[in-house]
């Protein structure tokens, strides 16, 4: 019985024990692998764009760390899938993987979900550039190892999208594009009727002015025919009847 009693509180010791390292009290998630980033920055082409959805610092506000953690882990496990299987940076990749999701893990589960439904419409979608992609990542994990995380946060209205250029004008082209096509088979039919029509009034102009011009004519109009007889003829014709009318008298005496 003695010894049912003493193995009971250690039985307890090491169930809270055990509790406490899985909730990341007794120790950091944040190790000394952060130092891995300047190689995964050299690794990587300066101009190689990855994808991330975050909130930016002062959106966010105290919840910062909390609101980004998860997008930050997808967007790595994105960027290990690029990376071959046998690969120094898919590796050093999956470290910082590691240590986010055990980061994550310390945190309540339905608060975060909570807080990132509540920040839905402040997530903003860009891609980095290499440089800038794990200068956001050392900040992060900085600012994650100086203190406990917090849930305090209220999240700010939502902007329309009358007051967000950006997404305004995303929406533009997007429906620009859409219009492309169709504007690309209408201008050719456009153009191709308008010469059509132009050809055929060109055509039909002439005739119809004519018969309107010989509608205006009067009925009674007689229509006058010209001879054109060439002057040699009329100079011969002259010369020869003084010689005429002299036979005609010789003949009558």
């Amino acid at each position: 019985m003695r010894k049912k009693i003493l193995k009971a509180p250690c039985l307890l010791l090491s169930l809270v024990t055990s509790l406490n390292l899985c909730s990341g009290k007794f120790g950091s998630p944040i190790t000394d692998d952060v130092n891995k980033l300047p190689v995964l920055k050299q690794n990587i082409p300066y101009d190689y764009e990855i994808p991330v959805s975050y909130i930016p610092k002062e959106v966010a506000g105290t919840c910062w760390v909390v609101l980004n953690i998860y997008p930050l882990e997808q967007s790595l496990r994105k960027l290990a899938n690029t990376f071959g299987t046998i690969s120094t940076n898919k590796d050093n990749v999956l470290l910082f993987i590691a240590m986010l999701k055990s980061l994550r893990f310390t945190l309540d589960h339905e608060r975060l979900e909570t807080a990132m439904q509540s920040f839905q419409c402040h997530y903003q979608e860009h891609g980095l550039l290499t440089g800038p992609y794990f200068d956001y990542i050392r900040d992060f994990l900085h600012t994650a190892a100086q203190g406990p995380t917090d849930f305090s946060c209220e999240p700010p209205p939502c902007l329309s999208t009358e007051q967000t250029p950006g997404v305004h004008e995303e929406n533009r082209g997007d429906a620009w594009s859409r219009r492309s096509p169709l504007l690309l088979v209408l201008i050719p039919f456009i153009t191709c009727v308008a010469l059509i029509v132009w050809l055929v009034k060109s055509g039909k102009r002439l005739p119809v002015c004519n018969t309107e011009n010989s509608q205006m004519e009067p009925s009674d109009t007689i229509p006058t025919v010209s001879i054109s007889i060439p002057l040699q003829t009329l100079t011969h014709a002259a010369d020869a009847q003084p010689e005429r009318e002299a036979i005609a008298e010789h003949q009558s005496g």
